[in-house]
């Protein structure tokens, strides 16, 4: 194995990049912020009795609003016509409601004038009009701060609690190896997305960032599961530290990747499949993805070869205490 290319020896590579990310990360969110996708749309909403109020001059009701939008020098980008439903029993109570959708481009002022219009060339219609209501909406995605700061803490709960549970199973060097690790994924994702410009939903950020961790905690779980078992071996215990992490990382290869591959594949094909909305969410989901190969590949292990050199050192140490007062205690127990 090539020594220049041991974990150990290239943590300062790896710490000097994380830390370059995550300050021009730092830097674009604070200058620019996220690439939040704001699906802001504004609609004017007729709705009326299909039944009584209309009867068979539903296609004139549609061609009055249309003209009234029109006269005003503004286009629709969305037209749709849909049965309400009675919230109680779920079912069809006659009313239709006829919507009519704008970009963010119109002003709140000009989506109220077209109300206005549509509502009057509704009742030149000269239809009983007691029953047709005219109404102006205006959709704004939120950034929902206070649900992403709580969903942070949960976050970050999850975590300590999974690398508890690493710490006892397996090490708390490989505790803590696994916490760098997973906050090196959480800022150097959301950095990444700061960087690069992805588009994001308002509340996707800190989920992308938890699905960082989430990736980060497996498949570092793996990696410790593979060292323990490869350390048992005899072959091991000639080799340093730095030399044993990385021969062990190498073995994990197929392992890991027989996990990767397939959330791979599945984010790509359901990205392919799905609809522009949800996408939107899901191809971004490579991003954590490949932040978490690289901490568990490259990042952690490069931390965990410190830290099992001193604990190595310290098991060391103790053993030859332990031998050395079970030596004095001998010749004392023969002589008795």
């Amino acid at each position: 194995m090539n020594k220049r290319f041991l974990p150990g020896k290239l943590l300062p590579v790896w710490i000097a990049v994380s830390a370059l990310l995550i300050i021009a990360g730092i830097v674009m969110y604070a200058v620019f912020g996220f690439n939040y996708v704001r699906p802001e749309k504004k609609t004017i909403e007729v709705s009326y009795d299909a039944v009584v109020s209309i009867e068979d001059r539903e296609a004139d009701l549609e061609k009055a609003c249309e003209d009234a939008i029109a006269q005003k020098g503004v286009s629709y980008s969305d037209k749709q016509v849909s049965d309400e439903l009675e919230m109680t029993y779920v079912s069809e109570n006659g009313y239709k409601r006829l919507t009519y959708t704008f970009g963010s481009d119109v002003s709140d002022e000009t989506l109220s004038s077209l109300r206005d219009a549509v509502e009057a060339s509704v009742t030149a219609l000269g239809v009983s009009n007691a029953d047709i209501h005219v109404t102006a909406h205006t959709l704004r995605s939120e950034r929902l701060y206070e649900a992403s700061w709580r969903a942070a803490v949960a976050l970050a709960v999850a975590g300590i609690v999974s690398l508890v549970y690493v710490g006892f199973r397996f090490g708390w060097g490989n505790a803590i190896a696994g916490l760098v690790g997973c906050v090196n994924d959480t800022l150097l994702t959301l950095s990444i997305f700061a960087i690069t410009r992805i588009p994001v939903y308002a509340y996707a950020p800190m989920l992308f960032a938890g699905v960082a961790m989430i990736f980060s905690v497996v498949l570092w779980l793996l990696q410790c599961a593979r060292m323990r078992e490869n350390f048992k071996d005899p072959a091991y215990e000639s080799l340093s530290a730095g030399e044993a992490v990385a021969t062990s990382v190498l073995a994990s290869r197929k392992l890991v990747c027989a996990v990767l591959i397939p959330i791979a594949v599945a984010i790509v094909v359901l990205g392919a499949l799905a609809s522009g909305g949800v996408r939107l969410f899901v191809l971004p989901l490579l991003l954590p993805l490949a932040v978490s190969v690289y901490s568990s590949f490259l990042l952690a292990p490069a931390v965990f070869v410190p830290l099992k050199s001193k604990f190595d050192k310290l098991k060391s140490s103790r053993k030859r205490y332990v031998g050395k007062k079970k030596a004095q205690e001998t010749p004392a127990e023969t002589q008795a």
